[in-house]
């Protein structure tokens, strides 16, 4: 039972980075599902990269409201 909750408590911590990542990648305008398996891969490497990238959430708002 103890190697149990020792691996749930590892899975939890291995998977913390690449949802944070992916967080941050919707919150930018980016695709989260890409970015956290970019994230699962390269965990620390893909935030710095994500956290460098412009910042695409602006651009899809004035694209919606040109539609409008």
């Amino acid at each position: 039972m103890g190697i149990l909750i020792f691996m749930s408590i590892g899975l939890i911590l291995l998977l913390t980075i690449p949802i944070v990542t992916a967080l941050f990648a919707r919150r930018m305008g980016r695709q989260p599902w890409l970015w956290f398996f970019v994230g699962c891969f390269l965990p620390v490497i893909a935030v710095v990269i994500l956290f460098f990238l412009p910042d695409n959430s602006l651009n899809q708002i004035k694209n919606k409201n040109k539609k409008i």
